[in-house]
């Protein structure tokens, strides 16, 4: 059988407008509870008198002193309202609102440089300048270790372009990410940027077991002494209520055996069929990136070809970029024994999300069944090879992040949910993003 994944309006509203500027943060809100469109939540509430009040002190944001020797001789002592301007760090399960009470935030906050994007994209974003900046300096700077240190002026740049950061999945699990948040967020911290993230884990838990996490720990009390933290967890995950069926071919919840349905989709969304369609090369990044047929901005593709391969972020970001609707073909029930199909669907999951790419696929088994969230026996092989080639005991493999699963099913449950708004027709209804907002 045949499911195709098709819109409805399990989404959290993430198509709220924008309104008068002199709206709070939490009668926009309450604008959206009266047309029915959100159901008022206690936590969510909580987390509003935070994102008001941080809304009014950003309005007055006052960016602190250069560090000059003319700006230490005229001043006193570094206070300035830009140093008790504290931003939000939320976490709770999947579907409780934090993304869409940030983004609702994001969108009426025009007083301040902003950025909103995906923490992983960021990190990626920090990778890159590093790799540039070592470009431009000759060997021997880049070999003395003591005077070479590109993090200071990354920050530098980051803060110049931007003075309120939003993360949405604050999650590290990176271990190249890890040995650098200290220094990169003190630096950020210095200059006055203000952080709100989201996330699953509470500070403490961060990169929890996670490689040479004792060098990643002095970023947590950094973490806390600069964001407000806040507590949403919930056991409603509102993407999951109120499904609609979306009006166009294959509009049901099932086809049997008929796996042509993304075609009369795709001809719906092109006015072209896909035997009519082309290969289109992406060029990023210095290469080229060719995958399925397309017109305009509408892919086809299959799951081997997207997630099977060996696309990563980078990957995913530019078609994510370039297309606004992907249809997946013969898309099969995933589990931890293919981790690494899994781990790229999450990866482009989260990056179509985004974006606010529209994602329609024919599948196996039914929506709900998609990701199957318990061990198999080809996991558990993969595990011990992976420990034989580490020479990893068991003991030592189940004290490591790598190996307990945690974030990763976390990872798994938030793609479910996704999937379930991005079916509704306010998601639908959402422009295009060809990056993070």
């Amino acid at each position: 059988m045949y499911a195709v994944i098709q819109p409805s309006s399990s989404c959290i509203c993430r198509s709220i407008a924008r309104t008068q500027a002199t709206a709070s943060i939490t009668q926009l809100y309450q604008a959206e509870v009266k047309r029915g469109k959100l159901r008022e939540d206690g936590k969510q509430l909580v987390l509003l008198k935070y994102l008001d009040e941080l809304k009014d002190d950003l309005d007055n944001f006052r960016a602190p002193a250069s560090n000059s020797f003319l700006s230490r001789l005229f001043s006193s002592s570094r206070s300035s309202s830009a140093e008790v301007v504290k931003g939000l760090y939320v976490y709770g399960n999947v579907g409780c609102g934090k993304t869409m009470l940030m983004d609702l935030f994001y969108d009426n906050m025009d007083s301040v440089s902003k950025q909103r994007t995906h923490f992983h994209d960021f990190m990626l974003d920090v990778h890159e300048r590093i790799h540039e900046y070592k470009l431009t300096l000759p060997p021997k700077h880049i070999s003395d270790r003591k005077n070479y240190d590109p993090i200071p002026v990354v920050a530098r740049h980051i803060a110049s372009e931007t003075k309120l950061l939003c993360f949405d999945e604050f999650q590290v699990t990176d271990v190249a990410d890890a040995m650098i948040l200290k220094r990169l967020f003190e630096k950020l911290f210095d200059a006055g940027v203000v952080m709100i993230a989201t996330g699953n884990r509470k500070p403490d838990d961060l990169y929890k077991n996670g490689l040479q996490r004792s060098n990643f720990l002095p970023f947590i009390p950094l973490l806390k002494s600069h964001c407000v933290v806040l507590d949403m967890d919930s056991v409603v995950d509102y993407r999951m209520t109120s499904p609609k069926p979306l009006k166009i071919p294959g509009g049901k919840s099932f086809v049997v055996d008929n796996n042509t349905i993304l075609d009369d989709i795709f001809l719906h969304l092109t006015n072209t069929t896909v035997k009519d369609a082309v290969p289109r090369p992406l060029t990023f990044l210095g290469r080229q990136l060719t995958i399925g047929m397309s017109v305009d901005k509408v892919l086809m593709t299959s799951f081997k070809e997207i997630c099977e391969g060996t696309l990563g972020s980078s990957d995913y970001r530019a078609i994510a970029r370039e297309y606004s609707h992907v249809l997946i073909k013969d898309f099969p029930q995933l589990s931890l024994g293919n981790k690494s199909s899994l781990r790229r669907f999450i990866i482009m999951m989260d990056t179509f999300y985004d974006r606010s790419v529209k994602l329609v696929i024919s599948c196996e088994v039914p929506m709900v069944d998609i990701i199957t969230l318990q061990d198999t026996h080809q996991a558990a092989e993969d595990l011990r090879l992976l420990m034989d080639d580490l020479g990893l005991t068991q003991e030592e493999a189940e004290t490591m992040n790598l190996f307990t699963g945690e974030d990763e099913l976390f990872s798994q449950k938030r793609a479910l949910s996704r999937l379930h708004e991005m079916q509704c027709l306010d998601y639908w209804d959402l422009p295009h993003q060809k990056r993070s907002k």
